[in-house]
């Protein structure tokens, strides 16, 4: 996951894939920020970053800990 873009980019890049592909389900919790760091071995800052690009968008939301896909997202084109 080095393509000369940053890595919060693209991990906002990886889940809306994951969205669009059907991989999360609606209202479903999506990985927290500790298994994304993990998972790509990154700094927990950088994943939650990477989160946030999505929920500023709309795309995710969050409560309290918790982030969720919003259901109207799931055809997004």
């Amino acid at each position: 996951m080095n393509d000369g873009r940053p890595i919060f980019v693209q991990i906002a890049e990886h889940i809306e894939n994951e969205i669009l592909e059907g991989s999360l389900a609606e209202l479903g919790q999506v990985p927290s920020t500790n298994q994304f760091a993990a998972f790509y071995k990154i700094n927990p800052a950088t994943a939650a970053k990477g989160v946030n690009v999505l929920v500023n968008e709309g795309i995710l939301f969050k409560k309290e800990e918790l982030v969720c896909l919003l259901p109207s997202m799931r055809v997004k084109n």
